[in-house]
């Protein structure tokens, strides 16, 4: 028996595959705004802890800048 989320996933599959690969591409990405990303600063750092330090200190966990092992673990 298959799931019934699992079909509508594959309708949806379906229906995108329809669509030109112009259009897939256009709407395939989105911009995810940052703040800090996008504040237009440029930044360098002296070592890779340092950069580490200020990706823990400005972004959240799941832009997945967390170090291995320190990110919260799935539900």
């Amino acid at each position: 028996m298959i799931r019934p989320d699992f079909e509508d996933f594959r309708r949806q599959c379906v229906r995108q595959l329809a669509r030109p690969v112009s259009a897939r591409i256009r709407y395939g990405f989105f911009r995810n705004p940052n703040p800090v990303r996008d504040s237009n600063k440029n930044r360098s750092f002296g070592s890779m802890s340092e950069y580490r330090k200020f990706c823990e200190d400005n972004y959240p966990e799941y832009f997945g800048y967390a170090r291995p092992g320190r990110a919260a673990p799935e539900a």
